[in-house]
């Protein structure tokens, strides 16, 4: 029955709507795809995997020519199965070695203790004595150098108008930092003093707004100042 029939009318049996269940069109079928589902497998649970897949399809009629051959996926399996056996003794392997080493480690310092005991007896509390045997004494604060030159000096934009934050390294044995600014073009005769912290940190404000500004700092022991750092510059907000 035609759907464009002048003699058909809307209301005839025969119509779609007016045929038993199951007796209109089908629907087309749906393929199916394989699962795989390789994601947060562990090593062995895919070898694991390949294996089974191998067991199903081996002399299976349905898949009579698998790609990769069979032979290929128990090849890659096996080589990842030695791979991780491999992986895992090296990792007792290192366990071992490293029990050692925290072993000898211990019998050395234990060692040195006993050494070290020695020649505080031996020597009757002489302090030449002590430096003698290649020890120092407590209590004797090691001599520092020059200073070295700064290094890492950062300048960042501050949180308020004509602000900016300065940091650096720290500098083993400075009893303080001289920090300078200078305008933009630097100048030798434009460097200012801005600040002696003891800290490798400093906060400056009330630099011109809106003009580039040029920040250096060196470190001072007790043998003197150090070098100038390599200088920082920054746009002041």
């Amino acid at each position: 029955m035609r759907y464009d029939d002048p003699s058909v009318f809307w209301d005839m049996p025969g119509f779609f709507y007016d045929m038993p269940e199951g007796a209109g069109p089908s629907k087309p079928n749906r393929m199916s795809k394989p699962k795989l589902d390789l994601k947060g497998k562990t090593p062995l649970q895919k070898v694991q995997k390949a294996e089974d897949l191998v067991t199903a399809t081996t002399g299976n009629a349905n898949f009579p020519t698998p790609t990769p051959p069979l032979a290929t996926l128990t090849a890659k399996a096996n080589a990842l199965s030695a791979a991780f056996s491999e992986r895992e003794a090296a990792k007792n392997t290192l366990d071992q070695k490293q029990t050692a080493l925290e072993t000898a480690e211990a019998d050395l310092d234990a060692a040195l203790v006993s050494f070290s005991a020695y020649v505080e007896s031996a020597s009757g509390g002489d302090a030449a004595k002590i430096l003698s045997s290649g020890l120092a004494v407590k209590g004797q604060a090691s001599p520092i150098g020059p200073m070295p030159q700064v290094d890492g000096l950062d300048s960042t934009i501050g949180d308020a108008e004509g602000r900016v934050n300065l940091r650096w390294s720290p500098v083993k044995g400075a009893k303080t930092y001289e920090v300078q600014t200078c305008p933009d073009p630097i100048t030798a005769g434009g460097w200012k003093a801005a600040g002696l912290p003891t800290k490798a940190s400093l906060i400056l404000d009330g630099l011109p707004s809106g003009g580039r500004c040029w920040f250096r700092v060196r470190a001072i022991g007790t043998a003197g100042p150090g070098p100038w750092s390599d200088p920082a510059v920054k746009t002041v907000p």
